[in-house]
């Protein structure tokens, strides 16, 4: 349950945040909330919330629990890692998204980003990531 209050807030302040300032008359860019939900995800992570980063994958709710579990151990060894390689990981920034749709011959339509990300470590260091995201149910997902 506090898992799903984190998704939920994090979701909420991003579409508030997007809705109020990034908004133009046809309504948000999907690059955009593809972006600022991407660096939330990876937000999360760095703040040491392993279970919300898994969360923000898609088909998170029908993975088994022990899977689960090696995802989130997976995460918390990654950032270990990086604060011994690099100090840690200072911040993250959002730097562009590029997004893409894919019509199905159902007629649905896939909605797909690329989010590119900056991890700035403590000792100077900066890594751009790609993130790759999807939408379902209008919600963007880490795929």
């Amino acid at each position: 349950m506090k898992k799903a209050f984190y998704i939920f807030t994090i979701m909420s302040t991003i579409s508030l945040t997007l809705f109020s300032s990034c908004s133009n008359k046809d309504g948000m860019k999907q690059e955009d909330v593809a972006l600022q939900t991407a660096k939330a995800y990876y937000d999360q992570l760095v703040n040491g919330d392993y279970a919300t980063f898994v969360d923000g994958t898609l088909q998170n709710d029908s993975i088994p629990e022990d899977y689960k579990a090696q995802l989130i151990l997976n995460m918390q060894m990654y950032i270990e890692q990086q604060n011994k390689a690099h100090q840690g990981i200072a911040r993250v920034e959002a730097l562009r998204a590029t997004c893409d749709s894919v019509k199905l011959p159902n007629d649905s339509t896939i909605m797909t980003a690329q989010a590119f990300l900056a991890l700035c470590f403590k000792d100077s260091m900066r890594e751009e990531i790609v993130v790759p995201m999807v939408k379902k149910n209008d919600i963007w997902y880490l795929r």
